[in-house]
């Protein structure tokens, strides 16, 4: 089974390097979420996370690996309770 999109509830581990690689390789349009405060900061938490994975890329490259990898960031905050 080859799926045209993959959706992921959140990325909070070693999924976030198996995530990547699969919308590198023919997956466009798929979509997960994290916890972040910024975009940016979304950036940083998704690369720390393939970092910890095991990954034996430098920090460098695998920030620029996610932001090749990741077209769009959507932000939400809180309001009112």
């Amino acid at each position: 089974m080859r799926p045209d999109r993959i959706i992921l509830g959140e990325l909070r581990g070693v999924e976030a390097l198996t995530f990547l690689r699969a919308v590198n390789t023919g997956h466009p349009g798929s979509m997960t979420s994290i916890h972040a405060d910024t975009p940016q900061r979304a950036i940083e938490q998704l690369s720390l996370l393939v970092l910890q994975a095991g990954s034996k890329l430098v920090r460098d490259d695998v920030r620029h690996y996610v932001r090749e990898s990741v077209d769009l960031f959507v932000q939400l905050e809180r309001r009112g309770g």
